[in-house]
């Protein structure tokens, strides 16, 4: 595992301990790398297997897992690290994106993107200038369409995604 895959699982241990102070780290061997079109679902698979048949994959990778009493909190904590850690990101994804490819993200961001959530009535926050959103994209985003929309429920979050994804369809390729 990579440097980068490694402090995610880092900070994800951090949210088990949140809800359960006393948990001792797993050690937990890699089942296989995944990409990002089975991301999601390798996961989804994964926590119907520890016991959690109701989490479901979205449109953008994540995981719903509905409601979650405050008493399975660590429970559930404990199977998301787990289910992290058998099917983490394929590395190649984590290699830092050129300038090119960051102007080929803001193009389909200012072209694609930012005109799709504004025809669906969401409010999207001003374009930087291309240099700025390059420059800064490493420690800011860059630009963040979606802020507009994270709130309104993991249904529409979901429905959002598929109809105006987050990334060009073959960005990660």
């Amino acid at each position: 595992m990579d440097a980068a895959g490694q402090e995610q699982l880092d900070w994800e241990w951090e949210q088990v301990l949140r809800e359960s102070p006393d948990a001792v780290r797993p050690m937990i061997d890699i089942v296989r790398f995944v990409d990002s079109d089975d991301w999601g679902t390798a996961r989804e698979s994964c926590m119907h297997d520890l016991g959690w048949p109701d989490v479901r994959a979205t449109a953008d990778g994540g995981l719903d897992s509905g409601m979650i009493q405050n008493s399975q909190a660590g429970a559930h904590a404990l199977a998301m690290y787990t289910c992290n850690t058998k099917y983490p990101m394929d590395p190649k994804y984590n290699v830092p994106l050129t300038d090119e490819r960051l102007g080929e993200l803001f193009d389909y961001f200012t072209d694609e993107l930012q005109p799709c959530l504004a025809a669906e009535g969401y409010d999207t926050p001003e374009a930087p200038s291309r240099e700025t959103f390059i420059d800064t994209y490493v420690e800011t985003g860059g630009w963040n369409l979606y802020d507009g929309v994270a709130g309104n429920g993991q249904s529409e979050w979901n429905a959002i995604n598929k109809k105006c994804p987050q990334l060009p369809v073959d960005f990660n390729e």
